[in-house]
This record gives C-alpha cells, sequence and structure tokens, in this order.
C-alpha cells in the first residue's frame, strides 16, 4: 500500500479489551467455522467478522476504538476462524479409515501444526510484506471495514449486525434440520418432476451470507454446478442426491487447482526465489524496519516450539521422525510460502490442493497408508490456519503502523483454546452426524477430496466402477475451464470454476441458495437500491455467524433435553 493511503498516525496501545475480546471471537469463530466447512465446503475466515463484532460490542463504550484495537482483534479472529479448516482433516481420517482420532491426538496435532506454522510467520512476513510489494486484496478488504469503522463510526452497524443475527440464529435453531421445525430448512422445486433428482433451495444464512462475501461470479459457478449434477443425475448411482456421487467434483477441482498453480508459475517461482534469498532486496524504509522477533527471541522460540510440535507428531501419530521433518520443511514452509504468495497476489489460496499434494509428498517418502498420508493434508490445514493467514494479517497490521510483534504474540494466545474447540466440536459433529465418503449427513467436499485421495495413494481401496471414467472427464473439464478463465476478455462471462467445482459435491439446495444469496444482496440491494457495501458486510457477517452457532447449538440443545 503506498505511504497516500495509509492512515494518520496515532499512537498504539496494547490493551487488555481488544486481547481478552479477540480471544473470544477466535474461539468462536473456531467453533462455527469447524462446522460450516463440513457443510459447506467455505469458510469465511474471520478478520472481518471479528471486528465488526467488536466494534459492535464496544461502540457505546466511553473510550474511544483505536485502530491499533480493531487489528489485534481482526488478526485473533482470523487465527480462530482458520483454525475451525482443520475439521476436513479430522473428517477425512474417518472417511478414509473408518476411525476417528481420539480427543487428545486432535488437540495434540492442531498445537504441533501451529506452533511450526508460528515458527515460519517470521521469514514469512519479512519476504512477503516487508520486502516485496504484494497486492494483498484480502487484506486490502479488511483494512478498508477497520477504517470505515473506526473513522465514520457508523452507528446503524452494531444494530444491523444484532437484528440480523438474532432473527438468522432463530431461523436456524427453529427450522426442521434437526431443529425446532417450526418452518422448513429447504423448499423443494415442483417443477417437471426435477425435484425426485435433488433440486430443491435451502434457506440457509450462510449462503446468503456467503455469496455476497464471494462474489457474484462465485456465486453463478454454485449455479452451474448444480445444474451440471441435475443434468448427470439420472445417469448417476444416487439420482435422487447427485452430490453423494463425488468423483467429478474430485476431479474437477484437483485438475482445475492444478492448472490454476500450473498458469502462476511465475507466481510460484518468485516464491521459491524468495525461499533462497534471491528475490528484490528491501528498499530503504524496509531495511530500517526493526525485526519482527529479536534474534535471540526468535531462535528461543523456534527452538522450543520445533521441539514441542515435532515431539507431538512423532509420539502422538507414530511418524517416523524423518516423515515429521519433511511434512515441516514442505509443508511448513515451501508449501505455506508458494500457498501465502498465491493468495497475496490473487486470492487464490490453494489450500485444498496442496493438501492433496501433501498427500502425495508423505506417500513417496515411505507414508502411504492412508491414516499416515492424510498426515500431509492436515500439515497444510494445520500450518497454513497459523502461517498463512497471519502473515496477512500482517499486512494490514504494518499499514496501520501496529507493531507486527503484537500480532504475533496475541495470535499465539489463541493457539492451545482453539486447538481444544476445534477437537471438542468436531467430536460433536462426528457424535451427530454419519460422515462418510459416500454419503453421510455432510457435504464436507474438501474432507471427501482428501479422503479419497488418501485412498487412492493406499492402493489398497479400489474405486467403484465408475468413478475413473468420471473424474478424468470432469478433470479435462476443469483444465479446459481454467485456461479460458485465464483470458480477462473471457473471465468475466464465466462462472468461477470454484464455484463450479464445489458445486459438484455441495448439494443442489446450497448450491442454488448461494445463487439466491448473490442475487439478492448484491443485485437487488447493492446494484438495485444502493445500499452501502458496508451495511451488506455487516448484513453477511450476521449470517453467517448465526448458521455456525446455530449449528453447533442445536445438538448442545438435544444433550441437555431442550431440544427433542
Amino acid at each position: 500500500m503506498s505511504e497516500s493511503h495509509l492512515p494518520a498516525p496515532q499512537p498504539h496501545a496494547l490493551t487488555a479489551r481488544a486481547i481478552v475480546g479477540g480471544l473470544v471471537l477466535a474461539v468462536l469463530l473456531c467453533g462455527v467455522n469447524a462446522y460450516l466447512t463440513l457443510s459447506f465446503g467455505v469458510i469465511e475466515e474471520g478478520p472481518t467478522i471479528a471486528a465488526l463484532f467488536f466494534f459492535a460490542a464496544l461502540y457505546l463504550s466511553r473510550r474511544k476504538i483505536t485502530t491499533t484495537e480493531m487489528v489485534i482483534v481482526a488478526t485473533m479472529g482470523s487465527a480462530g476462524g482458520s483454525f475451525g479448516f482443520i475439521s476436513n482433516f479430522f473428517a477425512a481420517k474417518v472417511m478414509a479409515t473408518g476411525e476417528s482420532y481420539t480427543f487428545l491426538q486432535m488437540l495434540g496435532f492442531g498445537l504441533a501444526t501451529s506452533l511450526i506454522g508460528m515458527v515460519f510467520v517470521v521469514p514469512l512476513r519479512e519476504l512477503l510484506v516487508v520486502r516485496e510489494s504484494l497486492p494483498w486484496p484480502g487484506s486490502r478488504a479488511t483494512h478498508g471495514v477497520i477504517h470505515s469503522l473506526v473513522e465514520e463510526g457508523d452507528p446503524q452497524q452494531p444494530r444491523y449486525l444484532l437484528l440480523f443475527g438474532a432473527l438468522a440464529l432463530a431461523f436456524v435453531v427453529g427450522n426442521d434440520d434437526d431443529g425446532y421445525a417450526l418452518w422448513p430448512s429447504a423448499a423443494d422445486l415442483p417443477l417437471f418432476g426435477l425435484a425426485a433428482y435433488g433440486a430443491a433451495v435451502a434457506w440457509s444464512p450462510f449462503a446468503i451470507g456467503g455469496a455476497y462475501l464471494m462474489g457474484m461470479r462465485t456465486a453463478v459457478g454454485f449455479l452451474f454446478g448444480g445444474a451440471i449434477l441435475l443434468l448427470m443425475a439420472p445417469h448417476l448411482p444416487t439420482p435422487a442426491a447427485p452430490h453423494r456421487f463425488v468423483w467429478p467434483g474430485i476431479g474437477f477441482l484437483v485438475a482445475s487447482g492444478l492448472t490454476m498453480m500450473a498458469l502462476s508459475w511465475r507466481v510460484m517461482v518468485d516464491a521459491m526465489r524468495s525461499i533462497a534469498g534471491l528475490g528484490g532486496g528491501a528498499d530503504a524504509d524496509a531495511a530500517r524496519e526493526p525485526p519482527m522477533l529479536p534474534g535471540r527471541e526468535f531462535k528461543l522460540f523456534a527452538v522450543i516450539a520445533m521441539a514441542v510440535g515435532i515431539g507431538m507428531l512423532v509420539t502422538l501419530f507414530d511418524l517416523s521422525l524423518w516423515l515429521v521433518a519433511l511434512l515441516v520443511i514442505v509443508g511448513g514452509f515451501i508449501q505455506n510460502v508458494i500457498a501465502t504468495r498465491a493468495a497475496a497476489q490473487t486470492a487464490f489460496n490453494p489450500a485444498r490442493v496442496m493438501g492433496i499434494l501433501l498427500q502425495g509428498v508423505t506417500a513417496a517418502a515411505g507414508g502411504s497408508a492412508a491414516g499416515t498420508n492424510l498426515a500431509g493434508a492436515g500439515m497444510v490445514a494445520g500450518s497454513g490456519a497459523q502461517a498463512g493467514n497471519l502473515t496477512g494479517d500482517m499486512a494490514y497490521g504494518r499499514w496501520f503502523g501496529v507493531p507486527a510483534r503484537w500480532q504475533f504474540w496475541t495470535q499465539l494466545l489463541t493457539v492451545v483454546p482453539c486447538a481444544a474447540v476445534s477437537a471438542w466440536v468436531f467430536e460433536q459433529i462426528a457424535a451427530n452426524s454419519t460422515l462418510s465418503l459416500e454419503g453421510g449427513d455432510l457435504p464436507a467436499p474438501v474432507a471427501k477430496m482428501w479422503a479419497a485421495s488418501a485412498l487412492v495413494f493406499d492402493g489398497s481401496t479400489p474405486l467403484p466402477a465408475e468413478a475413473p471414467t468420471a473424474m478424468a472427464i470432469a478433470a479435462g473439464a476443469g483444465v479446459v475451464y481454467v485456461l479460458l478463465e485465464s483470458r480477462e476478455a473471457i473471465a468475466k462471462w464465466l462462472p468461477s470454476s470454484l464455484g463450479v467445482g464445489l458445486g459438484l459435491v455441495l448439494p443442489i439446495a446450497y448450491d442454488w441458495a448461494f445463487f439466491l444469496g448473490a442475487l439478492v444482496l448484491w443485485g437487488v440491494f447493492e446494484k438495485g437500491l444502493k445500499v452501502r457495501s458496508l451495511t451488506l458486510t455487516t448484513v453477511a457477517v450476521a449470517c453467517i455467524v448465526a448458521e455456525g452457532i446455530g449449528g453447533i447449538l442445536k445438538p448442545v440443545l438435544r444433550l441437555t433435553g431442550l431440544l427433542g
């Protein structure tokens, strides 16, 4: 960000209310996203959500909210929100092996991979934030929200957040999807008998809010993915639920992701040059910037974190020291540099595909068993949640002039509670839902992709007869689609490939709910009625968080006897 766009300098203070608020929101968003990522395959990682909730909670405080406080809260919220993504790793283990990790194993894996990821944040920031001037589109969006809230102090946003959050939560808890059954959670489309093939629209607050934040192109991609499922349904083994035949979606997602990475080869090369220290040198201002952690402090932290992390992976998961060292180097550092740089330049984070690549690396190094090669995907989920997201958070923190070490140490505070929450929430999900590669109660597209890959690398479980052909055709379509999408003149007329791919593994009702949400919020309210983007972001955030809280709350209500 150029100097002319930086906010006016202001005194910085690390306050107790920001730390406590950030910790509470990190735990909340971790639990919410642990549920949402298995329900929809996409999550909103949390910085904007945390900033909005903190602003709403303290808007009437006598002490003015500062940008420093907002940055700290957004950083901690981002850490917790992205931590929820590790549920895909836990679910993939169940799908591939039929057995779940114990609570202690899930807690240990979350702690181990997080500590390893935190070690690599220090060089990542130096390489990608200080030394290079990258666009950071996601960080810019968070910067804009924080700047608008603090500078403009819109009094309506807290009210909108409370109102729409309460309405959405009431709807989720009261629907007939394991709720009080006061109203339907979806509506079939009784046109030409298509309901028999899964044609429906889900009344999902998350789909409405998530679609707005993802954008119209992605939402149209969901629409197309659902339409393709509908066309394929009569010819599939599961015509009433075509999304349960996951192989076309897996083929499309993997091939399109790999093609995106291949087309971004310059980004990958630059990332490797950065690793080797061959990238462009720091400018004069960056050269004068003090290090995030002093040398001795960083070395001490790195030694302790690596020892604890590697020790947990070896003892709790029976992985060889050689295999763990390989995962640390390739998964903890190299893939984080590549994935983070890609997100900084293109807003495309290849975590889903990177997980499969790390599974392949693990299998090639002698860990071919499904339960073992999945550790590669788990390393991406765990270390990436800390390293990649914190690096992006440090971009807007630097623009606001917040000391990077404050962001580092406050994010570290979230690791233990979030690891415990993610493990506990997954236990509740597994106890109340069936997790299966073919079928199951939750779509879990990322988990299914990793589980299917684990079985392929394992070589012990044959694929269904129709699966190889379906995957090959969809993979070819994915490659061609991304090649067309890479041309700017064509891309604006094409639905997003990510939306199409996820649309092939989500129920049609969810696919079309995403499209409907984007059509209403983006098309009607923003473009038609000229409602402010900040207001619609607040509404979207309220819907997203309410769906996640509702999804977690319903099994808790059943356990306490308040819900039959």
